[in-house]
């Protein structure tokens, strides 16, 4: 199931990536937003999920070295707040482009500002996990496993932090999202803008307005649900230290832990399903890939048949059409397929 994570996550992510900067009418500073969020969910699934995975699920045990340790510990929470952080942006975006429509929108230039910005904080905030995070065993014995944790000398301090960083990484983002959405929805679905025109154009617009904050907002409650009872377990932990002592408590920790890591893939799925542009996007590359592997395999088949044979025959050659969209067959001659075979060689 982790692994279903990694790969999904990489493989949409990926073409999201791509959608938007291989595409002009793609580049606006939301898809930039979108990019920067895809980046982050990239980094939690490469750098972070498979050796957490490792660590506390099949080893029960810390077996990358000292160093990688805090380096680990440390990206996770920075791509979590990268991504809370980004869900903000996105919503602050919309939420001064519907509400507040006379004001200057943000420019290109500003929203890479704003990335940037994101970027920053998400290392400056949980820098004390990169200093705390260390390797550590808890029983004074040679041959007892190590783990990687944060080793706090004051345990108020301790907690201090891991609600600080609950606060700003989930409940503060969540009510801002809560507020910014709630505020377009209302502008959007209950309240008639003053002086809103009525033509086709307008109506299309509106439309095309509110498809998006129907994805954006689909996006928001996915990340709510999926980080909700991982924090929940982290508070009622940090309340009372017994908790992980409950019994099947390792069973509802991995589900959690899981959930929360599958956030990272679900996204690029909420695009492909509910924007017709990345839709679009999606099929265009699943249609090219697999044009390309037909022709690979086209002319491996060439190229047997070149060598095994010299009587005439016919052999189909698929060909991508750019303005089409679609694969289509061509028949060649013995003499055609020698020279393009010679072509391609």
């Amino acid at each position: 199931m982790y692994s279903i994570i990694v790969c999904l996550s990489v493989f949409g992510n990926s073409i999201v990536c791509f959608i938007v900067f291989s595409s002009r009418k793609m580049r606006t500073v939301m898809n930039y937003f979108i990019v920067s969020l895809a980046l982050s969910d990239i980094l939690m699934a490469v750098l972070c999920i498979p050796l957490t995975f490792i660590a506390n699920l099949i080893i029960n045990s810390w077996p990358f070295g000292e160093t990688m340790c805090p380096i680990v510990s440390f990206l996770q929470v920075v791509t979590v707040f990268m991504s809370s952080f980004t869900l903000v942006a996105i919503s602050l975006d919309r939420y001064w482009a519907i509400v507040h429509p006379l004001r200057h929108k943000m420019k290109r230039r500003q929203g890479f500002v704003v990335i940037s910005i994101i970027w920053m904080l998400s290392i400056i905030i949980p820098l004390p996990t990169a200093i705390k995070a260390k390797v550590h065993r808890y029983v004074n014995d040679s041959s007892a496993p190590i783990f990687c944790e944060e080793v706090w000398d004051n345990v108020t301090a301790q907690s201090v932090y891991n609600f600080i960083i609950l606060l700003f990484q989930y409940f503060i983002p969540l009510g801002i999202l809560i507020f910014a959405y709630s505020r377009i929805i209302l502008v959007l679905w209950i309240k008639k803008t003053p002086g809103e025109a009525v033509s086709d154009r307008d109506k299309r617009m509106a439309l095309s307005k509110k498809k998006i904050i129907k994805m954006l907002i689909v996006v928001v409650i996915i990340y709510a649900i999926c980080w909700l009872p991982l924090h929940a377990i982290t508070i009622a932990g940090d309340v009372h230290l017994t908790f992980y002592n409950l019994p099947g408590m390792n069973i509802v920790w991995t589900a959690s832990h899981w959930l929360a890591m599958s956030n990272c893939m679900y996204n690029p799925f909420i695009y492909c399903w509910m924007n017709a542009r990345f839709r679009n996007g999606f099929l265009k590359v699943i249609r090219v890939a697999t044009c390309r592997f037909s022709k690979a395999r086209n002319v491996i088949e060439m190229q047997h048949m070149h060598r095994h044979t010299s009587a005439r025959f016919s052999s189909p050659i698929l060909k991508y059409n750019v303005n089409s969209g679609k694969c289509h067959t061509r028949m060649f001659s013995a003499g055609q397929v020698r020279f393009t075979w010679n072509k391609l060689s």
